[in-house]
C-alpha cells in the first residue's frame, strides 16, 4: 500500500536534501568498474557465467534515493565484493548532467519502455535472457540486508522453476496445490506472471467444493483484482462494493483480508477520508497482528490517526462557528487553521492556500486591535503559507520576498523566526545557493536552538558541510 508522506514540509525537505547530495554526486557519478552499461553484452555474460542479472534503473546525478541506495548498499561491502559474484551487474542511467552516447541513450529509453518503469530507483532481477524475476528499489538495512533479500528472491525463483516442471505431470488438488504455490512465490518477488489470471481461474476449477481452501482464496483475490482496476480507475465507490463483497466471505485467511482491508484504506486515502482509512487500517491489524505488514500498519495508523483527529476536529469546529461571534469565532477560526493545515500536509490541496487566507482575513479583521494576539500571529503566519506554497511550484525567489515580509512582523517569537529563516534556507537550496543557505539556517538556530525546525536546520547544515565543491 502505498501511503507515502505528502507534507509540503516534508517534500520540500527531501527535495532540498536531494540539491545538496545530486550536487556532490553528480561530480562522481557513473557505473564502477563492476557494473556494465551495455544490456546485450551483460545478457550475453549472464548466459556463459550461468548467473542472473541486478539491472539498476537510476537517475545517478539526480535522483535522491537513487544515491542513497548507491551510497548505502552498491558502494559498501559485502555488496560491493559479493554482487559481482551472484550477479552480471548492470546500470541502466538516466542521468540530468552525466555525457552519454546516443546509442545507449537510445538504449535505456527502449528498456524503460520495455519493461515499464515508472519510476527510480527500479532494479529488476532478470535472467540471462532478460525476463524478470523480481522487482525492488531503495531498501533499508543496507548492503547485509539487501544481499539477504535478493537471496531470497534466487531462492523464490528456483522454487517456482521446479513446481512448474511438475505441473505437466500433475491434476486435481495436487496441480491446485502446485499453481498456488507457484503463485504465491510470485508474489514474494512482486512480479505477477502473465498467466496468473488464467492460473488463479484454473485453480477455482480444480477445487470446486473448496477441500483444499483454494477456491474461496481465489475467488477473494479475484474481487480484489477488479476492485484495484477500478481504484486505479478512481472508481472508489465501486471499488469498495467489491472489497465489502470480498471480505464477506467466509473461510479466508488472516492475512489475506488484512491485504484487502490495507487496499480498501487507498480507497478512503485518496477521498482524504482519513477517519474512514484509519478504520481500515485498524481491521487489517487485527485480522493478522502477527504478520510481517503488522509494524508497517501500526506506523501508519499512528501518522494518520492524528489526521483522522484533525478531520473529526474540523467538523467539530465548522459546527460550533454557526451563530459564534467576535474573538470567540476568532478563536474557533485559529484552531480550524491549524487543523486544516495538519490534513493538508498528508492530503496536499491546490485550494488549501486560498482557504487559509480567506479564513486568516476574517481572523485579522474579528481582531483588528489584537487584544487576543490573534492579529499579529496571522500578519506572520499567511505570508509564510504562501511562500511555502510557492516554493512547492518551484517559484523560490517570490518565496524568499514574502519570508523577508514575515520576519518584518513586530513582536514575532523565536520559533517564528525559526521557521522564516528555515524556509528561506529550503529556497536558496532550491536555487542551489549553498552559502545563502547556510547563512539562514544558522539565524534559524540562533533564533531557537531547540525550536520546532531545529533538527532538520543541523542535519541540513550537516549534508552542505559533507557536499564539497570539486575545486576544494
Amino acid at each position: 500500500m502505498k501511503l507515502a508522506p505528502t507534507s509540503q514540509y516534508v517534500k520540500i525537505a527531501a527535495l532540498c536534501a536531494a540539491v545538496v547530495l545530486a550536487s556532490f554526486a553528480a561530480q562522481n557519478a557513473g557505473a564502477g568498474d563492476d557494473w556494465q552499461t551495455d544490456f546485450k553484452a551483460a545478457k550475453a555474460k549472464a548466459k556463459e557465467d550461468k548467473k542472473y542479472m541486478l539491472v539498476d534503473f537510476t537517475g545517478s546525478d539526480w535522483c535522491g534515493w537513487c544515491i542513497k541506495l548507491h551510497d548505502e548498499v552498491f558502494s559498501k561491502e559485502p555488496f560491493a565484493t559479493e554482487g559481482p559474484k551472484r550477479f552480471v551487474l548492470v546500470e541502466l542511467d538516466f542521468p540530468h548532467e552525466k555525457k552519454q552516447s546516443d546509442a545507449i541513450k537510445k538504449q535505456n529509453e527502449e528498456l524503460s519502455k520495455k519493461y515499464k518503469i515508472e519510476g527510480f530507483p527500479s532494479v529488476l532481477m532478470m535472467d540471462s535472457e532478460g525476463q524478470v524475476i523480481a522487482r525492488t528499489g531503495y531498501r533499508e538495512g543496507g548492503p547485509e540486508s539487501y544481499l539477504k533479500f535478493l537471496a531470497e528472491c534466487s531462492q523464490a525463483f528456483d522454487t517456482i522453476v521446479a513446481m512448474k516442471a511438475k505441473l505437466n505431470k500433475s491434476e486435481g488438488l495436487v496441480r491446485a496445490k502446485l499453481l498456488d504455490g507457484i503463485l504465491e512465490a510470485y508474489t514474494k518477488l512482486e512480479n505477477e506472471p502473465d498467466e496468473a489470471s488464467a492460473w488463479a481461474k484454473e485453480i477455482v476449477k480444480l477445487d470446486p467444493d473448496n477441500k483444499a481452501g483454494l477456491r474461496i482464496k481465489y475467488e477473494f483475490r479475484d474481487l480484489l483484482a477488479e476492485a484495484g482496476k477500478l481504484k486505479e480507475e478512481q472508481k472508489f465507490e465501486k471499488a469498495r462494493e467489491l472489497f465489502d463483497k470480498a471480505l464477506a466471505l467466509t473461510g479466508v485467511d488472516g492475512e489475506l483480508r488484512q491485504d484487502a482491508f490495507l487496499a480498501e484504506g487507498e480507497c478512503f486515502f485518496y477521498k482524504h477520508d482519513f477517519v474512514g482509512l484509519v478504520s481500515c487500517l485498524t481491521k487489517g491489524l487485527e485480522s493478522a497482528p502477527k504478520s510481517e505488514k503488522a509494524k508497517q500498519i501500526e506506523g501508519m495508523i499512528v501518522r494518520f490517526g492524528k489526521m483522522a483527529k484533525a478531520q473529526e476536529s474540523t467538523a467539530k469546529l465548522e459546527a460550533g462557528l454557526v451563530g459564534t461571534k467576535g474573538i470567540a469565532r476568532a478563536k474557533l477560526l485559529d484552531q480550524l487553521v491549524d487543523a486544516k493545515l495538519q490534513i493538508s500536509r498528508a492530503a496536499p490541496d491546490d485550494t488549501i492556500g486560498e482557504t487559509i487566507k480567506k479564513l486568516s482575513d476574517e481572523i485579522i479583521a474579528i481582531d483588528a486591535d489584537n487584544k487576543a494576539g490573534l492579529k499579529r500571529k496571522y500578519q506572520f503566519k499567511v505570508p509564510v503559507n504562501e511562500a511555502v506554497n510557492l516554493m512547492h511550484t518551484g517559484q523560490a525567489e517570490d518565496a524568499i520576498g514574502l519570508l523577508d515580509k514575515a520576519l518584518e512582523t513586530p513582536g514575532i517569537s523565536g520559533d517564528e523566526i525559526q521557521e522564516a529563516q528555515f524556509q528561506k534556507a529550503n529556497c536558496q537550496l532550491i536555487q542551489q545557493h549553498r552559502a545563502e543557505a547556510k547563512e539562514c539556517l544558522m539565524k534559524a538556530l540562533e533564533a531557537s536552538p531547540k525550536g520546532p525546525f531545529a533538527d532538520s536546520a543541523k542535519t541540513l547544515i550537516r549534508r552542505l558541510e559533507g557536499a564539497k565543491k570539486p575545486a576544494e
